[in-house]
């Protein structure tokens, strides 16, 4: 992992649609302390929320599964620990894609909320605070911009969270336009991770033009 102190890193949280920014503000191995550039976001965060972390390092841009382990009001700050980082640089679009959305999940009659960690063509990571047991078929309803996407899927395997379960289900029995929808799905989540990054380092070259150009003038 190349994340350093003072680096600019986008921030994607289910609580909103629009990707924002954040600061690099300490490392420890896989462990990063994030301040978002404003202030209110951190009270959209929660404990074991997923966060997707982007970041660009000589021209290859790089997203992060990653988790929220603390929030510090104080100093505004988020801690998350990553869990997983994917090179979008040539991704292909059957790996899964690391996301943060909102999900309800539907068994046995018994509707909850959940969030999304992760999505491929093959199948998902979510978490909850009911537990499911393994070989149980869900319902899951989600949204990915503007699209809802309901389906079936089969729990493969969970293991325990901080604050619930995390479940690795595969889909059942969709269909063609199911996987097109979702293929479509996941080519916007790309693309929207790259025009943030390039956005966020158009933002940093005015930024600098704008501190070379006041010191010339001093």
């Amino acid at each position: 992992m190349k994340l350093k102190v003072g680096e600019i890193v986008t921030l994607k949280h289910y609580s909103g649609k629009k990707i924002n920014k954040g600061l690099i503000s300490d490392v420890e191995s896989n462990n990063v302390v994030v301040r978002p550039e404003k202030d209110f976001l951190i009270y959209s965060y929660f404990i074991d929320d997923p966060l997707v972390l982007g970041y660009e390092n000589e021209n290859i841009v790089s997203i992060c599964e990653a988790v929220v382990t603390d929030i510090d009001y104080n100093k505004n700050t988020i801690s998350v620990n990553i869990k997983n980082i994917q090179t979008l640089t040539n991704k292909r679009i059957t790996q899964r894609f690391p996301v943060s959305l909102s999900a309800y999940i539907t068994n046995h009659n018994e509707k909850s909320f959940a969030y999304i960690r992760n999505i491929s063509l093959d199948g998902l990571s979510i978490c909850s605070k009911l537990e499911k047991n393994k070989g149980d078929i869900i319902n899951v309803q989600t949204i990915i911009e503007n699209k809802e996407l309901i389906f079936d899927a089969k729990i493969m395997w969970k293991k325990p969270g901080k604050l619930g379960f995390e479940y690795g289900l595969v889909f059942e029995s969709v269909g063609e336009e199911f996987v097109e929808n979702l293929e479509s799905c996941l080519l916007y989540l790309k693309m929207d991770q790259e025009s943030a990054l390039d956005r966020l380092k158009y933002d940093f070259n005015v930024h600098k033009k704008r501190l070379m150009t006041k010191s010339i003038m001093n």
